[in-house]
């Protein structure tokens, strides 16, 4: 009732009075709600959040002269272009300008069939009924889903969300349409390996079989991801740490890779992601789950172990208590000081971080009142939903994991800036002029809200487990009716809150567990009353940006000194020589004089955590081993070089670029070393030379055969001219 006047009085206000007084008049109004309600920190039952930002109740929201609230067959907002644009027109005048498309109204009829959802919360409901109509429309001719600019990784994300029980078979086709010679295509041709996130296509896979039960299906799917594994892992593992190399797109971009311009591809395939890897962890899970379920043993969950026993190792930070985004830096690996919260709520949901850890995560990573940051720290002062167009993807998945964990604090705070985004922009199409907007994602995250957290069903090869967790600021009713599980048809109905099943039944009769046998057909009505079971830590970490990254320095370098280009005087910069750090002083600074390989490095340090590192120097130290690269036969390179000491060197190639992206595989006396990668956007020595990124290799003492076998990628390449290789003692 209080919303409802308060709405109307705003809208009153604004036909009769200047925009100041509005302004000050909306101010009064939300006053009114807010003390209407109890303290902000134990949040009101009749608001699903409230913060200094914004107030969303059940049908509406407000936030300072601006509102939204649901009506009977579309949402209400006065969201204008021209207060976006003001508002941020601050931050680069000549990009940030906003656009918005057709609004949204619900379809009398809808042709295609989808689960209805009903509620006491008219404007999620009204949400609920946009998604699926924009889910309903991303469907093309063919049967398949259009993934935003090929951006797949969202696609696979909206799958695993939502899509696979929504749409099943429209999933299944667009997956078999991502499929060449039986595995994987790399998507963005003339990136691979550099971009390597394809094998999220598992996740998706995976997600589809448990909703079908497929057997054809099944043991397609097992095939591609076993051959795409299987030349994962020749190009992309990394000997020493046991993660794969690759930037990955998970959420949209390399996180923080745009803040380290010096870096070209070479660079970017030594980066090993934090999202690449946990989606090859889970892909070799599925493969060992997909082999079980066909029967057959296979040892595949030893390799999953393998890599969540390294993510752990080398990408957890423990200082900060967050997962690293990625490594960066050839020789000497560092953290990034970046975390990626796409991939951390992976790692809650997929059993990387165990129960401890993952109840930690949810509980002290800092997010702001507009939602979880793709990543933190974060320099843009743009909020998540309009300045990237995964953000949904995200918070969807950091909703996810709060729920897992039981977090019902971190659940209200992540469910309202959801809701709120998509009711104030989605609603009206806002989104950012020339950036791409990804409706499918934005709904399908939407929609597993509905089915992943309030529904709470969590599909499983053998059934379907439910765990609602539905708040106490959201009481009432809900209905679920109309999803097609396999040969069934199933209606759930939801009464009380909490995250705790006081008792469930189907089609009347008690069931001794909260589980559904895969095996059901015919039409089931589910009944689950809940009630406040146990409630582990409430905590949510709130972030105001205190925290900045600071700049990455420009550094131009001598033989002998630095010069920090942009160098601002009280800023402490350091100086870091083979990963250790020094404080300089002074903008030229000297190099300590060394005799073996160095890399030297400079990076600013902030108030809680560091910048990246500039551009680094190599000091070879002793004359390295050179060799001139030999001709190239059927793919295959072969030189001879002596060393008088046996142990780790670096090995990288010196080439003239042509355009075109070169992969090669390198071998030590028939053991595998690792990736060279020759690219073309890279800088040039004074001789006009490029130089690959540097493998670890073990070399004996004496001779010593070297193989180069070229990678051929899937899209037509030019090779480029190697010119020398160059052995240096690590």
């Amino acid at each position: 009732m209080y919303q409802k006047t308060i709405i109307f009085a705003i809208r009153m206000l604004r036909q009769q009075m200047p925009s100041i007084t509005l302004a000050l008049a909306a101010m009064a109004v939300s006053l009114v709600l807010l003390c209407n309600c109890s303290g902000r920190k134990e949040m009101s039952n009749q608001v699903i959040v409230q913060n200094e930002l914004f107030t969303l109740t059940g049908d509406s929201i407000i936030e300072d002269s601006i509102y939204a609230c649901a009506k009977s067959d579309h949402i209400e907002t006065n969201v204008s272009l021209e207060r976006l644009d003001s508002l941020y027109r601050q931050v680069d005048s000549s990009r940030v300008r906003f656009v918005h498309g057709k609004q949204w109204r619900k379809r009398k009829n809808r042709p295609v069939m989808m689960p209805e959802y009903k509620s006491n919360q008219p404007l999620i409901d009204a949400l609920y009924d946009m998604s699926v109509d924009h889910i309903a429309d991303a469907v093309d001719k063919s049967g398949r889903f259009a993934p935003t600019q090929n951006n797949y990784s969202r696609l696979y994300c909206s799958i695993f969300l939502s899509l696979a029980a929504l749409k099943p078979h429209q999933s299944m086709a667009t997956l078999r349409s991502i499929v060449d010679r039986d595995s994987i295509i790399m998507q963005r041709e003339g990136q691979w390996p550099v971009v390597s996130d394809h094998i999220g296509w598992a996740t998706a896979a995976w997600e589809v079989y448990k909703t079908t039960g497929d057997r054809d299906w099944l043991a397609y799917s097992c095939h591609v991801i076993e051959k795409t594994l299987s030349i994962n892992s020749q190009v992309l593992f990394d000997q020493e740490t046991g993660l794969v190399h690759g930037a990955g797109y998970t959420s949209s971009r390399p996180l923080g890779i745009r803040r380290m311009t010096w870096m070209g591809y070479n660079d970017l395939f030594a980066c090993m992601s934090l999202g690449n890897n946990i989606l090859t962890a889970h892909a070799y899970a599925i493969l060992a789950d997909m082999y079980d379920e066909l029967g057959i043993e296979n040892d595949y969950e030893s390799d999953a172990q393998h890599f969540k026993d390294a993510i752990n190792q080398h990408l957890w930070n423990e200082d900060r208590g967050f997962y690293s985004s990625f490594l960066y830096g050839m020789a000497y690996p560092k953290q990034s000081p970046l975390t990626d919260n796409t991939s951390q709520a992976m790692c809650v949901l997929w059993g990387i971080a165990d129960d401890n850890r993952a109840e930690f995560l949810v509980s002290n990573t800092p997010v702001s009142n507009l939602g979880v940051n793709i990543s933190y720290p974060t320099a843009n002062p743009i909020e998540p939903y309009l300045s990237h167009s995964s953000w949904a993807t995200t918070q969807a998945l950091w909703n996810l994991a709060a729920a897992y964990v039981g977090n019902e604090n971190a659940l209200r705070r992540g469910l309202g800036a959801l809701y709120r985004a998509q009711a104030l922009y989605q609603s009206r199409g806002i989104h950012m002029k020339d950036v791409s907007t990804d409706n499918l994602g934005t709904s399908a995250s939407d929609a597993a809200m509905v089915l992943r957290v309030l529904i709470g069903m969590n599909f499983k090869a053998e059934g379907i487990e439910f765990a609602p967790l539905v708040p106490e600021c959201m009481p009432g009713k809900k209905t679920f009716k109309g999803l097609n599980y396999r040969k069934a048809i199933l209606d759930v109905t939801i009464h009380g809150t909490g995250n705790d099943i006081a008792s469930i039944t189907d089609n009347d009769k008690p069931l001794e567990s909260a589980f559904l046998p895969n095996d059901i057909e015919g039409n089931h009505h589910i009944v689950i009353t809940l009630k406040q079971g146990n409630r582990p830590s409430q905590h949510v970490t709130i972030h105001h940006n205190e925290i900045i990254l600071p700049p990455t320095p420009s550094v131009t370098w001598s033989n002998d000194s630095g010069h920090i280009v942009d160098y601002v005087p009280g800023t402490p910069y350091l100086l870091s020589i083979n990963g250790k750090l020094n404080e300089l002083t002074d903008s030229v600074f000297a190099l300590p004089e060394k005799d073996g390989f160095t890399v030297y490095s400079v990076e600013i340090a902030g108030r809680y955590v560091n910048g990246f590192m500039s551009k680094p120097l190599l000091h070879l130290g002793l004359t390295p081993q050179v060799a001139f690269f030999p001709e190239t036969v059927d793919g295959k390179t072969v030189i001879n070089v002596s060393v008088a000491e046996g142990g780790d060197y670096l090995i990288d190639v010196g080439y003239h670029p042509t355009g075109s992206l070169d992969v090669r595989r390198l071998s030590v006396n028939n053991h595998p070393m690792g990736t060279l990668v020759m690219a073309s956007n890279i800088n040039l020595d004074h001789n006009g030379l490029a130089y690959s990124n540097m493998v670890r290799a073990k070399l004996l003492k004496g001779n010593n055969t070297i193989e180069f076998k070229q990678i051929r990628l899937p899209k037509s390449f030019t090779p480029c001219e190697p010119v020398h290789v160059r052995v240096v003692k690590y």
